[in-house]
């Protein structure tokens, strides 16, 4: 009989294995899983109470320990900590054994961990144990499956076999549900994939829309100058079709002497920068010259790696044009508001010159008295060539030379150019080392100092170095051979050879139809009234581009009327 009813048990047991491997296979969710394990267990066992403490990874890759109990409210044990890696508790969660004890108060491993050496106060009675690693098949420990009684030897090698069964099929299921969550998220994430691609693709094809129905050139290139793109825009404005054009270095577009622009745009889009509404001059096919109006940005890959750079061309010579003629009509009519202003001015001394001139004639037998209506017609004619001059900017200003540091007066345009420099990408560098005084009129030298300086910065459109400098000089051909010179230098487009001869003539200009011609001819006059003197360098090498303006000045005006400075140096 006994043995029968042995038999049935062993069966029940068994067949209670096989429907919790059903059940556990079923499950979708690790803590009803767990809980299913930690309670076939405890039925199997005939434990007091189990417990099932297992490791979970959060989503910032930490481990930590949760734990589903059988046999035993949950509250009974809110108080304790969560077990540690003792030597009770080691072979279990490192995965080297099954440990089973018929007492474990008495277990050589037991009681000799602090604070509490064994069981904490208000612990449930522990006398046999059984604790079971669930282990994956790649030897990972998944958790361990704790029992216990208050009884002495109840757990006996059958139930060891059995509860060890659970463990297994308990970690076969968690494997199963773990890679069920990863081929979810990894499906998930496909369809997520999915659609960034088709939305990505829509709004490419969208920006493809936009690009192609464009009124400006749209058009693309690599680091090393080539075209990779060029929209419909592009080839009506170029003339080049896209076959013609892809792969072609974008110098064709320039002109040869502003070839270097694209060495200094391809340096700015290499360090991230943006350019906008930069006005240039490209040519088509044709060979026609069109005014444009550029904005490059820098292109990047998916690595954030600058490739290349886009570019939004505007053909703005109309604008150009326009701008141009209505420039031409204003000069035009300044003109005539000036001849006008001129002729009303010069009238008045002319109609006396011919009086005095007409009561010399009818006086000429009385010489005194015609000499002094002759020296009367000259101080008319005196005040013609006044107004003339003045007319023209060439007029000298009335106040006296006085002692005044060329240093202070650079350092006063500085400030004024200063934001422009900025707004135009110009990089401004000074060295003003000199102190002394120089005896000069304040309002020509810097009248002198501010049109280097304005020229300097038209030179650099796409931006540049520009460096004023005051330093001491000994020049044999200054008075006493000492004097200060003042360089403005820039890296701009420079002055070819061809036309650096003729900047210092009257009317002659290089920046069309905004120039007037009179700026370094008037700064040359000034100059030279100072007893000083101008000179220019200048190169359109693409390696050494730049001009460098300096004036030299002696300490001493040859002017009269010079008058002592408020320290002293000058009498």
């Amino acid at each position: 009989m006994i043995d029968e009813r042995e038999q049935s048990r062993t069966q029940r047991n068994l067949e209670l294995v096989v429907q919790t491997g059903q059940l556990l296979a079923k499950h979708l969710d690790l803590p009803t899983l767990v809980q299913a394990a930690t309670d076939a267990g405890l039925q199997l066992c005939g434990a007091q109470f189990g417990a099932f403490f297992y490791n979970v990874i959060d989503a910032t890759g930490e481990s930590y320990l949760l734990y589903t109990l059988s046999g035993v409210d949950r509250e009974k044990f809110a108080q304790f900590p969560m077990p540690r890696n003792t030597a009770v508790f080691a072979p279990t969660f490192e995965g080297t054994g099954i440990v089973r004890s018929g007492d474990i108060t008495k277990d050589p491993r037991y009681g000799h961990n602090a604070p509490h050496h064994g069981m904490p106060p208000g612990h449930l009675p522990v006398r046999s144990y059984l604790a079971v690693p669930v282990q994956a098949q790649s030897g990972e420990v998944l958790g361990g499956l704790f029992y216990s009684h208050e009884r002495t030897d109840v757990f006996k090698q059958d139930v060891e076999d059995l509860v060890a069964a659970i463990a297994a099929q308990a970690a076969i299921a968690m494997e199963n549900l773990r890679l069920r969550e990863q081929l979810t998220g990894k499906f998930e994430e496909s369809k997520k994939a999915e659609q960034y691609q088709r939305d990505s693709a829509k709004r490419l094809s969208e920006v493809a829309a936009i690009v192609e129905s464009s009124d400006d050139a749209i058009l693309s290139k690599d680091l090393t100058g080539q075209i990779t793109s060029w929209n419909q825009a592009a080839a009506r404005i170029f003339g080049y079709s896209r076959e013609e054009i892809l792969g072609v270095s974008i110098l064709l577009l320039i002109p040869p002497e502003l070839h270097h622009e694209e060495k200094t745009i391809l340096a700015k889009i290499r360090a991230g920068e943006r350019i906008d509404h930069y006005e240039t001059v490209r040519l088509t096919k044709s060979g026609e010259r069109l005014d444009v109006s550029l904005s490059i940005s820098p292109v990047r890959d998916a690595s954030g790696t600058i490739v290349g750079a886009s570019k939004i061309l505007r053909d703005i010579s109309g604008k150009k044009r326009a701008e141009a003629s209505l420039l031409e009509a204003e000069k035009i009519a300044a003109a005539g508001r000036m001849a006008a202003t001129i002729a009303h001015e010069v009238n008045n001394p002319l109609e006396a010159v011919m009086n005095l001139i007409y009561l010399a004639k009818s006086n000429a037998e009385n010489p005194d008295e015609a000499r002094a209506f002759l020296d009367a017609a000259e101080g008319e004619v005196a005040r013609v060539s006044h107004i003339a001059k003045q007319t023209l900017g060439f007029y000298r200003e009335n106040d006296s030379a006085i002692g005044t540091s060329l240093s202070e007066l650079a350092a006063q345009a500085i400030r004024v150019y200063s934001p422009k420099c900025k707004a135009a990408g110009i990089g401004l560098e000074e060295n003003l080392n000199s102190t002394r005084q120089v005896v000069l009129r304040r309002g020509e030298i810097m009248q002198v100092i501010s049109n280097l300086i304005a020229n300097a910065i038209y030179a650099m459109p796409a931006g540049g170095t520009l460096t004023i400098s005051v330093e001491d000089v000994k020049d044999l051909d200054l008075p006493n051979g000492c004097g200060v010179v003042l360089t403005v230098k820039d890296s701009g487009v420079g002055i070819s050879d061809e036309q650096l001869p003729r900047i210092f003539d009257a009317f002659f200009t290089t920046r069309g139809a905004i120039g007037t011609g009179i700026g370094l001819f008037v700064a040359k006059q000034f100059v030279e009234g100072h007893g000083g003197k101008i000179c220019v360098e200048s190169s359109t090498d693409p390696a050494t581009h730049g001009t460098k303006m300096s004036i030299v000045l002696p300490l001493e005006n040859p002017h009269p009327g010079s008058q002592k400075s408020d320290n002293g140096f000058f009498d």
